[in-house]
């Protein structure tokens, strides 16, 4: 009787481990599948799509960073303007928290915007700061009032807006 007790207590303890296991590790998520629905669920853009793409982004899985936001990046490229403003403020946010943990994603994702044919995109992620992370060297260029300086993140630390000193240089920190 003690026995079958047992086998009783380890099957049930085997089932809570495994169960616990699929929880921590779920599933790898559909990014692009994601970013896909976001957008048809928001098509006029605005803060409804940034706050939902914001979640994506910021949601991908360590190492799958720079592929989720490649992703949103794509997904711009026949968007709207406002979809890819949308896009640029959610990929500015997910660049700003990879800032200081994975400093080499956030240039990445940098370079990617700067690389993408969707000036509403590159607009909005200098505007959200994107870029304004990266490390040592050059400048990011000015740009009218900050304009597309955000995108020096690669280089420097975005450039500096109309009328204000940058002092990237080789002593920056950064």
């Amino acid at each position: 009787m003690g026995n079958l007790m047992f086998r009783k207590t380890w099957i049930a303890v085997l089932a809570a481990v495994a169960m616990i296991s699929f929880a921590v590790a779920p599933a790898k998520a559909d990014v692009a599948g994601d970013i896909a629905a976001a957008i048809a669920a928001n098509p006029a853009g605005g803060a409804g799509l940034e706050a939902a793409l914001a979640a994506i982004l910021t949601g991908a899985a360590a190492g799958e960073e720079v592929a989720a936001a490649q992703a949103a990046i794509a997904a711009a490229a026949n968007a709207s303007p406002a979809v890819q403003a949308a896009i640029g403020k959610a990929v500015s946010i997910q660049s700003a928290a990879l800032a200081s943990s994975n400093p080499t994603a956030a240039a990445s994702i940098s370079a990617a915007v700067a690389n993408s044919a969707s000036p509403a995109l590159q607009a909005s992620f200098a505007a959200g700061g994107g870029g304004a992370t990266g490390s040592g060297g050059g400048t990011g260029g000015g740009g009218a009032g900050g304009g597309l300086g955000g995108l020096g993140g690669l280089t420097g630390n975005g450039g500096a807006a109309a009328g204000t000193t940058s002092t990237n240089d080789s002593n920056s920190p950064g």
